[in-house]
């Protein structure tokens, strides 16, 4: 038997005899956003030693943008499943449900760890046809709100409580998303576990250097207030709220300057909102300089309608920036208000305004909170501190049904 060191036994050196475990990550698609992004980290930094790590796929399509090139790059093959797609499709979703079912039944896996909402419930239930031993979930936030109607949000709230039977443990990113499923009826108290989404953190501090550099080539004077954003260009991000807030700070900020970074479906909808505030607001579409990007910002916003927690927070914070963002979903986990940014209610653009310019006069103020979200999130938030936190968990519940013997 090959020697192995565990996920626990990693820092103290000590070998465990133990078998290599198999393990699947599922999801629908690899496009740009948190949940990707996290999935990707999951398989790339896994501790090869102790586990053989599959990252299991649909086909990447949307308007968001792509990390295939950055998973290939890292040497990472991806199994595709045709038919997991990400909008309701009964005849492809029977397809992917048989297809994932064959693979964990042929590839033997210890370990299925699902992520997001549509990969959650095929491939939980593919794993448990398929018998697999122990079987993870990460919702990454929740489709309670800002996606769908009622009637299909009702849908989607009954899926997830039969989902959850069908699972060893529900990985949340923050104490509140745990609370807000249970509040719904998913899942038992005992079943759930914190584990936030982390980054990269090295180079945000470089960035900071670079941050009159990175304004310069921006077109930013000394003088000017850069408020920004980033991420996905669709409508549960909720800039159209931080387009709407420019125009009100612009009455009484004529110094700022607006940036957003991203794209997606409301990319052309979007720039026409913004038409009217000409050159004072750009769109600089997808980004691969986004520690760059956030050193050199006054002020972040996130608007967003739902959200599972924020890794673009993280991000902000790292880069020590003063944050402003919507108190929804596990952000006022990530945000705590008047200490490490400013908190505003959901689909309020006047709230918005008013927080960004109360930094805009008082920066004094901006400064200690830019400061005091980069303490908070350095180094706790680094990817190496999640993934061996999921690696622990998976430790946990092999313990627990007796796997590894």
């Amino acid at each position: 038997m090959e020697a192995i060191y565990s996920a626990a036994a990693r820092n103290s050196g000590e070998p465990d005899l133990k078998r290599r475990l198999r393990v699947a990550h599922v999801i629908t698609r690899l496009c740009k956003g948190g949940a990707q992004e996290n999935t990707f980290h999951s398989v790339r930094l896994a501790d090869k030693r102790r586990f053989d790590v599959d990252l299991i796929s649909g086909p990447t399509a949307g308007a968001e943008g792509s990390i295939e090139d950055a998973v290939a790059a890292a040497g990472i093959g991806v199994v595709r499943v045709p038919g997991l797609v990400r909008e309701p499709a009964p005849l492809k979703d029977l397809a992917a449900l048989r297809r994932l079912a064959r693979l964990f039944r042929d590839r033997r896996y210890d370990i299925v760890h699902t992520h997001t909402s549509k990969a959650g419930f095929l491939g939980r239930l593919a794993a448990r046809r398929a018998g697999v031993p122990a079987v993870m979930h990460t919702p990454h936030g929740n489709v309670f709100d800002g996606y769908f109607n009622p009637l299909a949000t009702k849908l989607f709230e009954t899926m997830e409580r039969r989902a959850a039977r069908w699972c060893d443990r529900i990985v949340e990113l923050t104490p509140g998303g745990v609370d807000e499923h249970l509040r719904r009826g998913i899942g038992r108290p005992g079943q759930f576990c914190v584990i936030f989404s982390g980054i990269d953190l090295e180079p945000f501090g470089e960035a900071v250097k670079r941050r009159g550099k990175t304004r310069r080539t921006l077109g930013v004077k000394p003088d000017e207030l850069l408020v920004g954003g980033v991420g996905r260009l669709e409508p549960v991000k909720g800039f159209t709220y931080f387009v709407d807030a420019a125009r009100r700070v612009l009455e009484a900020v004529p110094e700022a300057r607006f940036v957003l970074a991203g794209q997606g479906s409301l990319d052309g909808p979007l720039r026409a909102q913004a038409g009217p505030l000409g050159g004072r607001f750009d769109f600089l579409g997808p980004r691969d300089d986004v520690p760059d990007l956030m050193a050199a910002l006054d002020v972040f916003v996130l608007p967003s309608l739902n959200e599972g927690m924020g890794r673009v927070l993280l991000e902000a914070g790292a880069a020590g920036v003063a944050r402003v963002a919507a108190r929804v979903g596990g952000v006022p986990d990530i945000v705590r208000d008047g200490d490490t940014g400013l908190l505003v209610p959901p689909r309020d653009a006047e709230a918005v305004a008013q927080a960004v310019v109360a930094l805009a006069r008082e920066p004094d103020r901006r400064k200690a909170l830019g400061e005091a979200a980069r303490e908070h999130v350095v180094p706790e938030f680094g990817l190496d501190r999640m993934v061996m936190r999921i690696e622990a968990l998976y430790e946990d519940v092999i313990r627990e049904k007796r796997i590894d013997i």
